[in-house]
């Protein structure tokens, strides 16, 4: 089991690496767009967490058009923060954001016990792959037990 002692409702986060095989960021943002839409269809609040601004819009273009038949309800918090189930955020979030998080920047979330679940996306990038080893470490140095999964 994938878990992180924590202060949130449920004391245990878990923490889950999925790697991609492609080196294309693009495909990172694909998966996160049907990671988040898993995740809001089971009910889960989704806080997409960006490196950057620009990273943001690409998420917030992607959601309105990843499938052609439906879009994402979402906003960005520099925008503002509508209450949607799926918050895309390059910086600070709302606090009530503790379900789910998508993490697509190349720092760790610093408060693993805020969050139910981190999903960290990865992919054959070397630097993101790095990033990402970095990001394992310190979980497991609070406690935490990553699970990896090979896409």
């Amino acid at each position: 089991m994938n878990i992180c002692p924590g202060r949130n409702p449920d004391p245990v986060t878990q923490v889950n690496f999925y790697t991609l095989s492609s080196e294309d960021s693009q495909s990172r943002y694909q998966f996160a767009c049907r990671l988040a839409e898993k995740a809001a269809a089971l009910g889960h609040q989704v806080l997409l967490q960006t490196q950057t601004s620009e990273q943001a819009k690409i998420l917030d273009d992607l959601m309105w058009q990843f499938k052609p038949a439906s879009f994402l309800p979402h906003s960005i918090v520099e925008e503002q923060d509508g209450g949607e189930a799926i918050v895309i955020s390059a910086g600070a979030y709302p606090e009530r954001m503790t379900d789910v998080l998508i993490n697509l920047s190349d720092q760790a979330c610093k408060k693993p016990e805020h969050f139910k679940r981190i999903n960290e996306i990865l992919n054959a990038d070397p630097d993101v792959l790095q990033a990402g080893r970095n990001s394992y470490r310190f979980y497991q140095g609070k406690g935490c037990q990553p699970e990896t999964h090979k896409l």
